[in-house]
């Protein structure tokens, strides 16, 4: 498809080229914008659930995975470019891409306080949970440029910086009291794992606070963190002109090292305290932080661009 593209393109130049038309290159001081995609970046982690995918399965396969890293060593799947014309033969440039989701997954539980008035109560409340993900990535560099009639021969190099994660919290229809016994009626996600190959998000155990506290109820988890990645990506390629002001380029990229860094994470929970008699919140840590030094060629990217320049 590339080639024929290609083919297409020179025999399209040619035929201008034959009809003596000059073809339109970018002046000095000229600003573009762009739209990017990129197929070959592929993660191992979505951050929105699949169209029309169960919104529930989602936020429990994301907060049942508690260590998150190496997601971001490439450039993002689609984003938008700038660049500035700064000579004949260097621009500068920036590209942005972000992706993310924000779900309010709601479920319906049983009344706690309707029941113990009347057993048979179909009364119900709600259950929230807040699943935040997101990705952002920056690129800020400079482009190398030699014009060949309507071509034009493109080398850049930017530093690429990329964030990603989120968190998990919960809302609670039901809320803990004396008159529960200190125990609440929840959703399945949000009741505590009993079988290790089904896990929910309520990775509590009593033990974690030393049996203060008997029945742990998630409040906010930061499994993921937010990580974060800072690297050198390098890219080279062709643009053509197409139209006048209108460019179509493709660019191979690549990000040969990246350092990655993972800030410490936590999960808190609350339940009733045998030794404060009351309702405390419990600070599990999850990871001191981690770090990481990713290199090599393997970064592939295969850079597509449509650009408009004033």
């Amino acid at each position: 498809m590339i080639l024929t593209a290609v083919a297409l393109m020179a025999s399209l130049t040619l035929s201008a080229q034959e009809k003596k038309t000059k073809p339109f290159t970018p002046s000095v001081g000229s600003f573009s914008f762009g739209l990017t995609f990129n197929p070959m970046a592929i993660e191992n982690k979505e951050y929105q659930p699949a169209t029309g995918a169960y919104a529930g399965n989602f936020v429990e396969a994301f907060g049942t995975d508690p260590k998150q890293m190496f997601i971001l060593g490439k450039e993002p799947l689609a984003s938008f470019l700038l660049k500035y014309r700064m000579t004949e033969f260097v621009s500068l440039r920036a590209n942005v891409g972000f992706t993310g989701s924000l779900i309010n997954y709601k479920e319906y539980v049983d009344d706690d306080a309707a029941l113990r008035e009347n057993a048979l109560s179909q009364a119900k409340t709600v259950d929230v949970v807040h699943n935040k993900l997101n990705k952002v990535s920056v690129g800020l560099g400079a482009e190398f440029h030699k014009n060949i009639g309507a071509f034009q021969f493109n080398f850049g190099a930017s530093l690429l910086w990329a964030i990603g994660g989120g968190s998990i919290s919960t809302t609670y229809g039901n809320p803990l009291t004396k008159d529960n016994g200190w125990v609440r009626t929840t959703m399945p996600y949000l009741q505590p794992t009993v079988n290790p190959n089904s896990p929910t998000l309520n990775q509590y155990a009593a033990a974690d606070s030393k049996n203060a506290i008997a029945n742990g109820y998630l409040v906010e988890s930061y499994n993921q963190g937010y990580i974060h990645g800072l690297g050198l990506s390098v890219d080279m390629g062709i643009e053509w002109f197409c139209l006048p002001n209108v460019s179509v380029a493709l660019s191979m990229t690549m990000t040969p090292v990246m350092g990655v860094f993972q800030p410490q994470t936590w999960s808190i929970y609350e339940g009733y305290s045998s030794w404060t008699d009351r309702v405390e919140q419990y600070n599990k840590l999850v990871s001191p932080g981690s770090n990481a030094i990713l290199y090599g060629t393997e970064t592939f990217g295969l850079r597509i661009s449509l650009n408009y320049y004033l």
